[in-house]
């Protein structure tokens, strides 16, 4: 088996996470800084916008910069040109935005940014370059430095996923805690214990993201990995 192959089931689930995750950040951020500062964002974060060291990162060969033609583009109100600069921005730059904007810090913003209460922003903080690090290691197909720390990658990843709303599954903290490579009914015990809905027949699989089922297989995935075990380890579906 060659070492792509190895991991390409394990990195292509990954990769739509993430690909998920950079989505609903993006939309979060448009909805809830324009219900706050309208028409007057591009200002209000003029010193993100002004920051050579980003707009230079959206520059091409031929000489356009994708970032600046949106930015001084006259014909834009200024809420369109936020709306369209930050869907064409890296994750690494989005966490930017989020952790450094001052103005980012509204109340306003962050109740409705956040799903949880009592977020732990220094544990988000420090899990924000292993998750770049992490997006950046899947895209390059980079098995070598994703496979020593995998745990840390995943960690951080279901971490922003809890956060922000976008857990696939029903997580409310990060089930790590079950012992290394832990039984198959011990993990479908966790899983019953933090979405019994899932099993109940009398629920319709319209209620969720997606099919019961799938949700239950991806879920099992997660805790099992988190818990010491590799996906090639892991039944078939």
């Amino acid at each position: 088996m060659h070492e792509f192959e190895k991991f390409e089931y394990e990195f292509s689930k990954i990769y739509k996470r993430l690909l998920r995750l950079e989505l609903l950040i993006k939309n979060k951020i448009v909805n809830c800084v324009l219900s706050v500062y309208k028409n007057n964002a591009i200002n209000t974060f003029q010193k993100f916008f002004n920051n050579p060291c980003i707009y230079k990162k959206y520059g091409s060969d031929s000489g356009k910069n994708t970032f600046l033609e949106l930015r001084d583009n006259k014909t834009l109100i200024d809420s369109i040109k936020f709306e369209q600069i930050i869907n064409i921005l890296t994750l690494r730059h989005l966490l930017h935005f989020i952790f450094t904007e001052e103005s980012f810090r509204n109340p306003e913003i962050t109740k409705n940014f956040y799903v949880k209460e009592g977020i732990n922003f220094k544990e988000l903080k420090k899990a924000k370059p292993v998750l770049i690090n992490l997006r950046n290691y899947v895209a390059h197909f980079n098995f070598k430095e994703y496979n020593e720390n995998k745990n840390e990658y995943l960690y951080s990843l279901l971490l922003y996923e809890i956060c922000l709303g976008c857990s696939l599954g029903k997580f409310d903290y990060i089930p790590n805690d079950l012992g290394e490579k832990p039984c198959m009914t011990k993990i479908i015990e966790k899983i019953y214990e933090l979405a019994p809905e899932l099993f109940k027949k009398d629920i319709p699989h319209s209620t969720f993201p997606y099919n019961k089922d799938r949700m239950i297989v991806d879920m099992y995935e997660d805790i099992a990995v988190l818990n010491g075990y590799e996906y090639s380890e892991l039944k078939s579906q």
